[in-house]
């Protein structure tokens, strides 16, 4: 338990007394995750009323400065940084497979899809939201068992899922996230204060033991991708669906929060988890991975409520999505051509990923990918491997920011990895994990 007190001086308010507190966790002089000393241990040291030193605590919390466990006590929640970590930039010769970006090969002309709107400005009133883009994504939502009354248009499935944790949860909430997950839905909620919890995953998604144990701890929210999952390529069976929704159906107030950012080019179906009549929850369907990453539309579909609360706040933000690409978005859902093109990227992508975990499996070397654009290969020391790996020509990302408390692996994108370089991959691979590590972590 940190020694607060020490670093204190007499606060007359307790208004004066976060803040004191709030400036040290700022300066780092109180780093993360420390055990705060407790309501009437501060009182007392401090001479102040209990009520003073519980009002303090009650502010920073509001603040998203600290949480309160009843068990654990209060303790310092870690500060959200811009980028948790970066990327290693590739020198001349090597091949980068670090960013899942698309093949831009099997990216629709724009040009043509451009060419079939009407280049017109929306006004400051109305919906904005394309009645041709809302009939389109709706159909698509219904049919998939999705409730699609309220929809919302937003700039990517992050930003939805971003501004959807702060509709549902407040600063100090639990929020139950997969593990390995996405970097930037654990990410989001750090930024808003909130606790990650991680849950085990396995190639059908969330294992349902491990989301009970979160919901039995006090998670508020749940966040996961049914599907085209990153970094391990995770999706939800049939099976897996409906024992995760029987959890769920424990703990109705919860809300779910459903990344499908990959839904156009997904080679499986999708499978609801969350049931029927959710008091809150959320899907989200993007065209930033399918039709062009700076196409930067996506739609979601939620309960009225946070459907409500996410448009309130895009009116004050950014106002609306621009008109013009919500037409190009539609545009590109009625598009033959189109729908060619990603049948194409669909078949590809699968077969580059399975080209790499077929050249792994034949070295011994085991790996995950079921779906997506990347493979998860668990290794015992993340750095050894990407350093290893980068000596042999190869820029791959350390699995550390996808990993709360799931072992090691590294995470490699497979959406340009021609079959001869998957070969020489696993080849370099089985090399590096052959050689005596040094025992570094991640």
């Amino acid at each position: 338990m940190i020694d607060l007190v020490q670093h204190l001086t007499k606060a007359g308010s307790s208004v004066k007394l976060a803040a004191q507190i709030e400036a040290l966790v700022r300066q780092g002089r109180i780093p993360p995750e420390a055990l705060l000393p407790p309501v009437r241990a501060v009182a007392r040291a401090l001479k102040v009323s209990p009520g003073t030193a519980a009002a303090a605590y009650k502010a920073l919390r509001a603040q998203g400065v600290v949480t309160t466990d009843r068990r654990r006590g209060t303790r310092v929640l870690p500060r959200p940084s811009h980028r948790e970590f970066t990327d290693t930039p590739a020198p001349p010769g090597a091949l980068d497979l670090q960013i899942a970006d698309p093949d831009p090969a099997f990216l629709p002309d724009l040009k043509q899809i451009f060419a079939t709107i009407r280049p017109r400005s929306d006004r400051y009133g109305g919906s904005h939201l394309d009645p041709d883009l809302a009939a389109r994504m709706r159909e698509g939502f219904e049919a998939d068992g999705i409730a699609g009354s309220n929809l919302v248009v937003l700039s990517g499935a992050i930003a939805a899922i971003y501004r959807a944790l702060r509709a549902c949860c407040g600063p100090g909430d639990k929020v139950a996230v997969e593990d390995p997950g996405f970097n930037e839905h654990h990410a989001s909620v750090r930024a808003h204060a909130m606790v990650p919890v991680p849950v085990a995953i396995d190639d059908e998604g969330m294992l349902p033991q491990a989301l009970t144990a979160a919901l039995r701890s006090g998670a508020r929210a749940v966040v996961l991708c049914p599907r085209f999952q990153s970094p391990t390529g995770s999706a939800l069976t049939k099976t897996r669906a409906i024992a995760l929704r029987a959890v769920l159906a424990e703990h109705p107030d919860v809300a779910v929060l459903v990344d499908d950012y990959g839904s156009l080019l997904a080679d499986t179906p999708y499978h609801d988890c969350s049931g029927k009549g959710r008091a809150r929850f959320l899907v989200v369907r993007s065209f930033n991975k399918t039709i062009a990453p700076d196409l930067r539309v996506a739609v979601a579909a939620a309960d009225a409520e946070t459907c409500d609360r996410l448009r309130r706040e895009q009116s004050l933000s950014d106002g609306w999505v621009s008109g013009y690409l919500q037409r190009a978005a539609a545009a590109a859902l009625g598009s033959r051509s189109v729908h060619a093109t990603l049948a194409k990227a669909r078949k590809t992508y699968a077969a580059r990923r399975q080209a790499l975990l077929h050249q792994l499996g034949e070295r011994g070397i085991a790996a995950r990918g079921a779906t997506g654009l990347n493979v998860w290969i668990p290794v015992a020391g993340e750095a050894d491997v990407v350093r290893g790996l980068l000596d042999r020509g190869f820029c791959v990302r350390a699995g550390a920011r996808y990993r709360l408390q799931s072992a090691p692996a590294i995470r490699v994108t497979t959406t340009e990895l021609e079959p001869g370089q998957a070969t020489r991959l696993a080849e370099a691979l089985r090399e590096v994990l052959g050689e005596r590590p040094t025992g570094r972590g991640p």
